[in-house]
């Protein structure tokens, strides 16, 4: 065993430390002096320079704010007195008239027509591109080139802000939610409204709308002129002119740091460093020394600035808003003859240093070598290297380090010595954890697949091959599509919802309202309440005749940082046939009720139809004969209705094909059945129906779900009150409510009344099933149903399918 050394033993008395020699030659060489002198000469230097450049910058500023100001107070003036043309004031009063003589309904079905003959944007066909009022806004702008050309659009609306005449098809027909209408209406005789720096639509310049408002003879606002301006077109002849030297020119922002027109940046932007634009807008002129330029640059720049006062009186009256002109040049070339300067003292500095360099390299060539050396050394151990000892005999701080390394060296010798052994076992730890969990995963009785971010399988497991016939291996780094797989059609669906979950397209409906499907599924009362979603509510897909249900899920692995996408499918051949006997038997526990009330109902029929056959046979006269013969016929096809909706509901849903429904059809056979299994004349019935598109569903079950609802409103009203049944469509969706006034759901029961097995009728007079299938049902074509309840006064149930609803 090699001994030890001793750090004790091994070093020597410092004769002089490496820290006196550096600042011995340093102070004695003079580098301190000559750099403190430079940099007081370069401050007091660049200070003086700095003030007299912020005066003229302020003073620009201001020259050119006053100058905006007085064009926007010409520009202002002439549009109030083309808002005052007698022309424009008759349009408006004419839009008055009109609108006091109609109805609003009237009024309403006009404004409609007119707004679609603008929409469609055909100028042969819009009086509002060509009235009395439009020609005066056309001769206008024709009269000045500039205003022509800096007008994006100028149009007139009446007092809500509807329009009226405009010089092109830019603006909106409806504009009464709009600030300006409001803001303009508001400010009454007077009031100028200049809104803030917008982006035009349907074109990439920015711009600010100016409106006027149009008065009556009574002083009173009936209408308001509008006028949006390109901004950098407008102002341009006024700002981007101003260029002083290779960089400086003027600005226009507004407070928010929005630039109006400016030679460099585009319109539109907005200065990033607010720090900046709380610098240079302040309530008077002034300039600013900032970090910022507001064009990119981080250094010191000097900026003048002044506020349009004028035209800040109707920017901040009217969005609060106020404008600014900024004065600024590139530091660069500002501070060049302060720069020249720092040169020449730099160029003697840098002499200086280049004597300090060479002095003091003298001295650091007796530090520098063994710090080479040490360097290099300490790099070989870091390789994991075999190492000399060092032998470096300098006796100062450099010594001492060299003789520590040469002891750290021999103890992580030591060291390393175990460690290839632990690695070693750490190894077979690692690698007998990948095979158990490969083990696990390969005995879940589900099936199982893992797909990389690029949908393509990395591990499926024995469940995947029984039912595919495919190896592991043979579906390794493979797309579900790219697999010989039988039953393409149902993969190929499965694979289109693992796209969909890919590209964060997998959503589940979350709406909280009520008591409603989308956000709570069927509980069974003795489960867990936080037990989840049955498998019957997931995706489904069937395989010949057996059926899986399936879900994804994230596979995150904080190592890899790489997203995975997990697959699980599970069997739920028997849960299915299951559930479709259950809903059998829900249907077939109310047709003892529901053939009691039809023999009742066909009743009448029958008799009538026995009457009228004992007359027709004693009858002689034919024209009598055919109308007894008529009546028959109707009494006849009253019954077939009656036979043909009862066949229709005790018939399985395994009979049934996908089809179009027609949603207010279910509802009349509905309401048919339910009130002749009433036995009572006293349910007084108000039907609201609006046309509806058909969905695609299985036609019984969808009457299946209205009658169960429809059937418990009579019943919980016993006979007597009023039904009200309404449908329509909102948002892509079909809405239908069902609403009655019985006793109404106790609080405490309305979140339980689709859960299985639960029912408030006595004993014997419910199954507690019909609402859990209808929530089911509802579920299967991609709706929601809420209810809503007050004891005392009634129930509501809404009921929402989409129009296209899935496969």
């Amino acid at each position: 065993m090699p001994q030890q050394v001793s750090t004790s033993e091994t070093t020597k008395p410092f004769r002089k430390g490496l820290k006196s020699k550096l600042i011995l030659s340093m102070v004695g060489v003079g580098t301190l002096p000559l750099l403190l002198a430079m940099g007081i000469s370069y401050l007091q230097g660049t200070k003086s320079l700095q003030n007299v450049i912020g005066a003229s910058f302020q003073a620009l500023a201001t020259e050119t704010a006053t100058k905006i100001d007085f064009m926007m107070k010409e520009e202002i003036k002439k549009s109030t007195r083309l808002a005052s043309h007698p022309t424009l004031i008759l349009t408006v009063r004419e839009r008055y008239r009109q609108t006091s003589q109609l109805k609003e309904a009237g009024l309403k079905e006009q404004f409609r027509n007119q707004a679609e003959m603008w929409k469609s944007k055909d100028p042969t066909n819009n009086r509002l591109l060509d009235n009395s009022g439009s020609r005066i806004l056309k001769s206008f702008l024709k009269r000045d080139p500039h205003s022509e050309e800096s007008t994006h659009a100028l149009f007139v609306t009446d007092a809500k802000g509807v329009l009226l005449s405009s010089a092109n098809d830019y603006p909106d027909f409806f504009n009464g939610s709009k600030p300006f209408v409001s803001k303009t209406i508001g400010g009454g005789k007077g009031f100028v409204y200049i809104g803030p720096i917008m982006p035009i639509s349907d074109s990439k310049d920015f711009g600010f709308h100016l409106a006027i408002p149009i008065l009556n003879h009574g002083e009173q606002v009936m209408g308001i002129l509008h006028r949006v301006y390109r901004a950098k077109s407008f102002f341009s002849s006024s700002i981007e002119q101003i260029i002083f030297g290779e960089t400086g020119h003027v600005m226009l922002i507004d407070s928010e740091g929005v630039v109006i027109d400016c030679p460099i940046l585009p319109t539109g932007f907005k200065l990033p460093d607010a720090e900046l634009v709380a610098s240079v807008t302040g309530p008077k002129a002034s300039w600013a020394r900032t970090q910022s330029d507001g064009h990119g640059g981080e250094e010191l720049s000097i900026i003048g600035y002044s506020p349009l006062s004028e035209t800040n009186i109707s920017t901040q009256a009217s969005s609060g808003m106020r404008w600014y002109t900024f004065a600024w040049q590139s530091s660069d070339e500002v501070f060049a003859p302060t720069q020249k300067l720092l040169i020449w003292v730099s160029a003697a500095g840098f002499i200086s240093i280049l004597l300090i360099a060479f002095f003091g390299s003298l001295a650091s060539n007796k530090i520098v070598r063994p710090i080479c050396q040490i360097q290099s050394t300490t790099a070989r151990i870091g390789r994991g290297e075999e190492v000399e000892l060092l032998d470096i005999r300098t006796g100062d701080e450099i010594e001492s380090l060299a003789n520590e390394i040469n002891l750290m060296n021999s103890l992580l010798k030591k060291a390393f010595t175990g460690l290839e052994d632990q690695v070693e076992e750490k190894t077979k730890e690692v690698r007998s954890l990948q095979e158990y969990t490969e083990s696990i995963l390969m005995s879940v009785p589900d099936i199982l697949v893992i797909f990389s971010v690029d949908l393509k399988t990395e591990h499926v497991n024995r469940a995947f091959e029984k039912l595919t016939g495919i190896s592991a291996e043979e579906a390794q780094d493979k797309s579900l599509t790219s697999m010989k797989l039988e039953f393409k059609d149902q993969w190929q669906s499965v694979m289109m919802e693992l796209k969909a979950y890919s590209n964060g397209m997998h959503e589940k409906s979350s709406k909280s309202a009520k008591v409603t499907l989308g956000n709570q599924g069927p509980r069974d009362p003795l489960a867990p309440k936080s037990a989840g979603p049955s498998w019957e509510t997931k995706n489904v897909v069937n395989f010949g005749s057996r059926v899986f249900a399936f879900q994804f899920f994230d596979v995150a692995i904080s190592v890899e940082k790489k997203r995975r996408i997990g697959l699980l499918m599970k069997e739920i051949t028997e849960q299915k046939s299951l559930q479709d006997q259950l809903t059998m038997a829900e249907k077939l526990s109310g047709l003892g009720t529901l053939a009691a009330g039809i023999a009742h109902e066909m009743n009448n029929p029958l008799f009538s139809i026995m009457g009228l056959t004992e007359t027709i046979i004693e009858e002689k006269d034919p024209n009598k004969i055919q109308t007894y013969s008529k009546k028959i016929l109707e009494k006849s096809k009253h019954m077939a209705s009656i036979i043909l909706n009862m066949s229709g509901y005790s018939r399985s849903g395994e009979m049934d094909q996908m089809g179009g429904v027609n949603i207010n059809e279910r509802l009349d056979g509905s309401i048919e059945m339910a009130l002749m299994a009433s036995y009572s004349d006293d349910v007084v019935l108000e039907k609201n129906y609006s046309q509806l598109p058909l969905i695609k569903a299985k036609p019984e079950e969808i009457q299946q779900i209205y009658l169960n609802i429809i059937r418990n409103a009579v019943q919980a009203m016993d006979g007597k009150g009023k039904l009200i049944i309404s449908s329509s469509q909102n948002n892509g969706r079909i809405v239908t409510t069902i609403e009655d006034t019985g006793p109404g759901i106790p609080q405490e029961y309305l979140s339980k009344v689709f859960d299985p097995f639960f029912t408030t009728k006595d004993q014997g007079k419910g199954t507690g099933l019909g609402l859990n299938i209808v929530h089911r049902l509802i579920d299967k074509y991609g709706g929601s149903i809420s209810v809503e309840s007050t004891v005392g006064k009634g129930t509501t149930f809404t009921i929402t399918f989409p129009v296209e609803a899935p496969e």
